[in-house]
């Protein structure tokens, strides 16, 4: 099991950003400056295979902490970062947490990539996947299609971003900067590991989603939906071509990424939970994120911070 956001692209991508990015025995290791000249460290999504060794893991916050990430003048001091943040992309098991419990690290207060996800096993057929999905999600896959929409394969950003816009301020999330998905379609898709695709009516995009496909997964990883006629369900067929053309590219997995857990309903993904579980599969919560710390005082800080940028 290996992630997207374990290659050398996605690094290219947040370095875009203004991370600075290292490889530590073959893990992905990002590094973000924060106040003060202070800074974290965060491995994100790596397969528990790489780090199967207590001293692998020992040794990644052993360079961290003390000998630093690598020799060079960019590299901050090494009493200058706060914490290390790891990421285990496996399914939660009680031994991995053990271990990196026993190698001292503790729970982070917050997630980077969702812990909980709703995973669709897309290798059976086509009317075996449309079976196992919920009633309402089946029907409302029938009203787009009945209503002529229609499903394409997009590079207008800009068409994507406006009703991006839209969705974030009617559902009250944090809006990125169009640069950013500028950047990924640029370095990622030439590679065939995303794509953008729309949904149409009348010549008008109402819906649009950015799917990933690395390791024969397909992943939703943004996704929009206009003010505007929204009787006819086009984010139900968009996931559904989507799940096609993911069959088609040999994926056996399309991930829906964020959900609440299972019987949690005041959750912040509640309302998205709702949705995407019209499209069965299962519930996978990962092992998550895991942080080391190397100054208390300042992860306080930090954590503080991070709790009013939120609200």
């Amino acid at each position: 099991m290996s992630s997207l956001l374990q290659t050398k692209e996605w690094a290219t991508l947040r370095q875009a950003q203004g991370w600075q990015a290292y490889w530590v025995d073959d893990v992905l290791i990002l590094q973000r400056n924060l106040f003060l000249g202070k800074s974290f460290l965060y491995a994100p999504e790596v397969a528990w295979r790489k780090l199967s060794q207590s001293q692998v893991i020992a040794s990644l916050a052993k360079q961290s902490n003390k000998e630093g990430i690598a020799a060079s003048s960019a590299t901050p001091r090494n009493d200058n970062i706060i914490f290390f943040r790891l990421e285990i992309l496996d399914e939660n098991q009680p031994e991995i947490m053990a271990k990196l419990k026993q190698n001292g690290f503790i729970k982070s207060f917050e997630e980077v990539q969702p812990e909980w996800r709703q995973i669709i096993d897309i290798s059976p057929s086509e009317e075996e996947i449309l079976a196992q999905m919920r009633e309402k999600g089946r029907y409302n896959i029938r009203v787009a299609q009945k209503h002529g929409v229609i499903i394409e394969k997009s590079e207008n950003i800009d068409e994507f971003y406006q009703i991006f816009c839209q969705t974030a301020r009617r559902d009250g999330f944090q809006i990125r900067p169009k640069q950013y998905f500028e950047n990924m379609m640029q370095i990622l898709a030439p590679k065939n590991y995303a794509e953008l695709l729309v949904a149409r009516y009348n010549n008008k995009t109402i819906a649009a989603e950015i799917v990933t496909y690395y390791n024969e997964t397909a992943s939703y990883l943004y996704g929009a939906s206009s003010n505007e006629q929204r009787n006819l369900m086009a984010p139900y067929l968009l996931h559904w071509e989507a799940i096609r053309r993911a069959k088609e590219k040999g994926c056996q997995y399309y991930d829906l990424l964020a959900v609440a857990p299972e019987g949690i309903e005041k959750h912040k993904y509640a309302g998205i939970s709702r949705f995407k579980r019209q499209f069965g599969g299962r519930t996978v919560q990962i092992v998550g994120s895991y942080d080391l710390v190397f100054q208390p005082f300042w992860y306080r800080v930090f954590k503080m911070g991070e709790k009013i940028r939120r609200k």
